[in-house]
């Protein structure tokens, strides 16, 4: 216990003198953080590199624990050895992209290059257990733990995105990875986990809300390696066997974090590296919660599944760990708090395909007289058909509540600097629209540019979605984005015009057959 206290300490002390040096020389060389009023909304500029620090900070109190009394075991001389220089590296490259902003491609490519040569020098996994199941990898677990580590170095960069919060993760990740590895016999893996959550802990005090120094990617991806190196060796039952429950576990809430971003990007038409401000930190922020309840809500997720983690380790019951994992992830769903909007995607993109295949036995029974039977109409996921009420949205009011999809549309569009959207919609030559203007767009501003979409419904009609902004044009990759994003909305929409409108709502004048009030004619 006294050897813990001491290199407690002295990474302790060792982050809280760092992390104040290194936030003055960052200011110095103009190394801040700028608000964009996008997706950087804090007030002022901030100080990076507050990484270098936490690197700094642990490479003194490994260097403490080798040189003090007793020395350090074989098993620790060797890890510290290889993550001093790995995350050496990956601190370097994360403090160019804070000073250069690399372009997302590269910055994995490096990503890959750190870890490679760590994995080959025999801190990979050759077999998996899980529920008490061995699953033998062979040559598939050098792939595969690159695979881990560098997705947590990424998950860790994507959850930093407010004062604090990567911090509180790699915190809360690192005690419940020391206190399972102590479980497991694994000191060396324990007490490094030690010195990364003392040297964490001291750079927390500068950056809690509001924050005077941030991690940057120099830190959270050293924070994220060092995770999910711990993650992987403090489980370990034999020399290359890992029980996969405790790390997959603990990482729950950024590894949620992380796929639901790839399955966002990847069903809106948008490239899996494209930036959004829609992470999980960010929807919470965006309902009107304030940085220090996102912090608390968060790191209590977090301090949850690494318990049990710890305890499903302890007591070698797997189910626990999931079962908490899974019931978390879900409650987040359900409640609306995060997931709800990706996994309302995910459900259309698998409905789909369905509908396509439906179709041709709904031409059958047309042509054999049977068109009149009640058909299963293939609309909305089952979880998004409650929240469309019958009733038509006013275009007068923005602020009315809108249908589920809607909302998921003008949350979406929100990326592009979209300021007006617009839904129309002929039928029988009377015009039906819906139409959402920014509050904050000055009233005698004009759009600069607008992208429609203009699909037919079922009576052949044509509908038109419409997105406007007041920015300057964007470039052409971007436009083909969003003209995707616009055409798989603007599909249900076509066919589903009903649950925008209602069957009852107002219609405005008639208007000449096949031409929009802007003059937009009807597609052949």
């Amino acid at each position: 216990m006294g050897l813990y206290t001491l290199i407690s300490a002295v990474a302790l002390v060792a982050a809280l003198v760092l992390t104040a040096a290194v936030r003055a020389v960052a200011r110095r060389c103009g190394i801040l953080d700028r608000p964009d009023g996008k997706r950087k909304l804090h007030g002022r500029p901030v100080p990076l590199w507050g990484g270098a620090a936490v690197y700094g900070a642990m490479v003194l109190g490994l260097l403490a624990l080798r040189f003090g009394p007793g020395g350090m075991s074989r098993e620790l001389a060797e890890l510290s050895t290889a993550w001093m220089i790995t995350a050496g590296f990956v601190c370097f490259v994360g403090g160019i992209d804070d000073r250069f902003d690399l372009p997302s491609r590269l910055k994995l490519a490096l990503q890959i290059v750190a870890v490679v040569p760590l994995v080959l020098c025999g801190y990979s996994v050759d077999r998996v257990v899980a529920f008490s199941c061995p699953i033998e990898l062979g040559w598939l677990g050098v792939p595969l733990t690159v695979l881990w580590l560098v997705g947590c170095i990424n998950a860790l960069n994507l959850l930093d995105g407010m004062d604090g919060l990567a911090s509180i993760v790699g915190l809360s990740a690192a005690a419940m990875l020391g206190v399972i590895a102590a479980s497991q016999g694994n000191d060396h893996v324990a007490m490094m986990a030690t010195v990364l959550a003392a040297s964490v802990t001291g750079f927390l005090l500068y950056n809690l809300p509001p924050a005077s120094v941030f991690l940057g990617d120099s830190g959270s991806m050293v924070i994220g390696l060092t995770v999910g190196l711990l993650g992987i060796q403090g489980t370990l039952k034999t020399s290359a066997t890992l029980a996969i429950t405790a790390p997959a576990v603990v990482m729950t809430l950024p590894m949620f974090d992380i796929v639901a971003a790839v399955v966002r990007r990847k069903l809106t038409g948008r490239r899996f590296d494209a930036p959004d401000r829609l992470h999980i930190h960010h929807r919470l922020l965006d309902r009107g919660w304030n940085p220090w309840q996102v912090l608390c809500l968060l790191g209590a997720v977090c301090l949850t599944t690494g318990a049990a983690a710890t305890a499903a380790t302890i007591f070698r019951r797997d189910a626990l760990a999931w079962i908490t994992a899974i019931t978390l992830i879900v409650l987040m769903i359900r409640l609306r708090l995060f997931g709800y909007e990706e996994f309302s995607l995910v459900k259309r993109a698998v409905v789909a395909p369905l509908r396509s295949c439906a179709a041709p036995a709904a031409r059958l029974a047309r042509y054999l007289g049977l068109a009149g039977l009640p058909r299963s109409r293939p609309d909305l996921p089952a979880a998004l058909a409650p929240t469309l009420p019958p009733a038509r949205i006013p275009a007068s009011d923005p602020r009315t509540s809108t249908p589920a999809l809607w909302e998921l549309l003008l949350r979406n569009v929100s990326q592009w600097d979209i300021h007006q959207v617009e839904f129309c919609s002929l039928q029988d030559h009377r015009l039906r629209r819906i139409r959402w203007i920014d509050p904050a767009m000055p009233p005698d501003e004009h759009c600069c540019w607008s992208l429609s979409v203009s699909l037919p419904d079922h009576g052949g009609e044509i509908c038109q979605l419409r997105a406007s902004s007041t920015k300057p044009i964007i470039d052409e990759g971007e436009f083909s984005a969003l003209a995707t994003l616009l055409k798989t909305f603007g599909t249900h929409f076509a066919v589903h015009s009903e649950q925008l409108f209602g069957p009852g709502s107002p219609i405005q004048e008639p208007v000449a057959s096949g031409k929009y009030p802007d003059g937009h004619r009807k597609a052949a």
